[in-house]
């Protein structure tokens, strides 16, 4: 697409009806998407990726009539962050996904930030047409002067209000209710550097009956979730305020049923709120007011942020996805930047009195599957490593047990990434492939001169459960998932491996318990 200067972008949304997401927009680039396929060398094969341009956080994931929708931070315009619209995909089974036309797009003098989705069942809104439900999304309209935005005119000022775009068929075209403008009015904060206020997360609340809003208020130091109820999904009530210290964006709240430390259901449910880095509380919420029944914990390690839930799930399920960080396809021309997580179910466990998330790859994902290999039980290093030498996948889902013998490491090469258990400290340690390659070439600089370079290394505490280390990796083109004991913890690790690797081995001294290595194809074959 040709460059869309400032000032003809300015002109042309001055003349579109902002109550409907304007096809004619200069940021409605999406026809000039079908020219470009999904079999470039580096795109990811089962990791959601746009067919060009720039993504970053999910937005709106709700399900209705068989259909899983799936919309996204999106800059139809390039590779790099800005312009944010509404990007838009669809799938019925969260695997294989058709990319549809952008939905929210810049108007006026802003752009549609991140936000949840709802399916209104109960016609609140009052925008049902027939038979068919009314999905609801609210998100954060951003008046932004920032010059990486480029495409609009600055405004007078820079602040957020929250805002409601419907659909009234199936989600095929979204429309903005009231012109876009606010049904959360800004509450008191502009954009940079004194705080901010966004990403809105919307639900039905079924035992008060109320429609559910909670929003993050940034500030220099932390910040607070507000909680808003309503009867109609326009107007909006404050009922409550939580102030943390670790509030940082795109807030989610969900209740989940308890399980045991096996995966058998207790009886109990609590709810889990948490925000963009994953930072955690687990509670109660009558509708109004959330309560912490245990202290704050972490379940983000690597590359994951910004992660959201399906609302309106069909099978009781909670699936979540969410933006793989720095993957950096562009260094490899590709024509897309960025991707998502695969999707994983999130469960919440009782371990003793405590309560801890699991995560674990969607069942969906046998459907990918076009060869399969199990290794013999209770293999030394070297038997196992004379099976492997013959696997050659490309992208794979590895699950691994084994049980170290004595103190000596035992390490697992993943194309050129590297797996460490140390059996000292119990620990696994995982460095990519490019930043392994960095190290070793940093020898002899300096502390400063190696901080520099972006190494990036992590250590997973605590991953030994009666004397076995039990993994479950997804290894994709441009990133690696590692599950640990059943997903009680997950790295995600975003670097793109290089086509001539395709190593799978071990080093050090253990019993290979078990392994089974399932080849897993393209989930674009058919687009």
């Amino acid at each position: 697409m040709k460059h869309v200067t400032p000032l003809l972008t300015a002109l042309v949304l001055s003349h579109l009806a902002p109550a409907v997401v304007a096809a004619e927009s200069p940021f409605q680039t999406f026809p000039s998407y079908q020219d470009t396929g999904y079999d470039q060398p580096y795109r990811p094969l089962f990791h959601f990726t746009s067919r060009k341009n720039w993504i970053n956080d999910p937005n709106g994931m709700v399900y209705y009539d068989g259909e899983y929708h799936l919309f996204f931070q999106h800059n139809p315009l390039g590779l790099g962050w800005g312009n944010m619209t509404w990007g838009h995909a669809i799938s019925t089974d969260m695997v294989h996904w058709t990319q549809q036309p952008h939905k929210i797009l810049p108007f006026g003098n802003g752009y549609p930030f991140s936000g949840t989705g709802l399916v209104d069942h109960n016609n609140s809104l009052g925008k049902q047409v027939g038979d068919t439900k009314t999905l609801v999304f609210m998100y954060s309209y951003a008046l932004d002067d920032r010059p990486r935005f480029g495409a609009l005119p600055p405004p007078k000022e820079t602040k957020y209000h929250q805002a409601i775009a419907y659909s009234t068929d199936k989600g095929r075209t979204l429309r903005l209710l009231n012109d876009g403008g606010p049904v959360i009015p800004n509450q008191g904060r502009v954009i940079d550097p004194k705080g901010t206020e966004r990403d809105p997360k919307i639900f039905w609340h079924e035992p008060s009956k109320k429609w559910v809003a909670i929003l993050w208020l940034g500030e220099t130091s932390g910040g607070k979730v507000r909680f808003f109820n309503s009867d109609d999904l326009q107007h909006w009530v404050p009922v409550s305020d939580l102030t943390r210290k670790w509030a940082h964006e795109c807030f989610d709240l969900v209740e989940l049923n308890v399980l045991d430390e096996g995966g058998k259901p207790l009886g109990e449910k609590k709810w889990l709120l948490y925000d963009g880095s994953f930072d955690y509380e687990v509670g109660t919420f009558d509708g109004k007011e959330f309560k912490a029944t245990q202290a704050v914990k972490n379940d983000k390690l690597g590359d994951w942020n910004a992660a959201q839930t399906f609302n309106n799930s069909p099978d009781g399920r909670t699936v979540i996805i969410g933006w793989l960080v720095k993957a950096n396809f562009y260094r490899k021309k590709m024509p897309f930047a960025e991707q998502l997580s695969f999707p994983t179910t999130l469960e919440l466990r009782k371990i003793g009195t405590d309560y801890q998330l699991y995560r674990w790859p969607i069942r969906e994902i046998e459907s990918l599957r076009v060869k399969s290999w199990s290794l013999p039980k209770d293999l030394s290093v070297t038997e196992a490593n004379t099976k492997l030498a013959a696997i050659t996948p490309e992208c794979f889902d590895l699950s691994v047990e084994f049980q170290p013998e004595g103190e000596k490491e035992v390490g697992l090469n993943l194309r050129g990434s590297v797996l460490t258990y140390n059996p000292a400290k119990k620990t696994l340690h995982f460095i990519g492939a490019e930043s392994a390659a960095k190290k070793a070439a940093s020898a002899k600089q300096s502390a400063e001169e190696i901080k520099k370079l972006g190494i990036s290394e992590y250590v997973i505490p605590n991953a030994v459960r009666h004397g076995v280390v039990k993994l479950r990796i997804l290894v994709d083109r441009g990133s690696f998932e590692i599950f640990v004991n059943d997903g009680e913890t997950v790295l995600t690790y975003s670097e793109i491996s290089e086509l001539d690797k395709k190593s799978l081995f071990f080093t050090g001294a253990a019993v290979i318990k078990s392994a089974a290595i399932h080849e897993l194809k393209s989930s674009w074959d058919a687009r």
